[in-house]
């Protein structure tokens, strides 16, 4: 096994896991609950939900990188596909932090945008190259 790609599989489920938390304070950040009392409660629900969701599969993405760096290095067909998957996922995230999202938002929060936009431009790298060039 490749240490260098292990030890960057690691480190992006630590970033995943970071950005999982970070989802526990874009509540109160981005005023979700005055935002939400504009539009019908099943909006406000489905919003909810899938908030929800996506927090515990970043949480289960970010668990799979810390326990099964190996498998998603090539060591299993299952974790090379998941690898190959990560990569997809993490690159249209990158499109869309800098194509889709409020560019007034974004150059209020010149930190965060700082630091979101490098970590999935991490993300994606890792998993491209470890798809293509690990194992």
């Amino acid at each position: 096994m490749n240490l260098t790609f292990q030890t960057s599989i690691q480190l992006a489920g630590t970033l995943q896991l970071i950005i999982a938390a970070a989802n526990f304070f874009a509540p109160a950040k981005f005023h979700y609950r005055e935002n939400l009392t504009k539009v019908s409660p099943i909006i406000r629900q489905i919003f909810t939900v899938h908030s929800i969701y996506i927090v515990l599969v970043l949480i289960g993405l970010g668990l799979i990188c810390l326990l099964f760096p190996d498998d998603l290095c090539g060591a299993s067909a299952l974790g090379k596909f998941l690898c190959g998957f990560l990569a997809i996922f993490w690159g249209l995230r990158v499109a869309l932090q800098f194509t889709y999202y409020d560019r007034a938002v974004k150059q209020e929060n010149p930190l965060g945008t700082l630091c979101f936009g490098t970590a999935f431009i991490y993300l994606a790298v890792i998993f491209t190259v470890t798809t293509f060039f690990g194992k």
